[in-house]
């Protein structure tokens, strides 16, 4: 995913940028990383689960 990987370099360039500043802004940046991942899976998962409903006469 395009958008995956642009918000990913942004977080990573901004944490880069206040490395110095703050614990908590680099734990916050640090959290969004993480949360943008398991938001990927979470997509993935869900569009393969409607890859599967689609191809399953049962769950039309």
């Amino acid at each position: 995913m395009d958008t995956e990987k642009w918000l990913l370099a942004e977080l990573t360039e901004l944490e880069n940028a206040t490395q110095n500043e703050s614990i908590t802004t680099s734990a916050l940046l640090q959290a969004t990383q993480q949360l943008v991942h398991a938001q990927v899976v979470r997509i993935e998962q869900a569009e393969a689960e409607l890859d599967g409903r689609i191809w399953s006469p049962s769950k039309w």
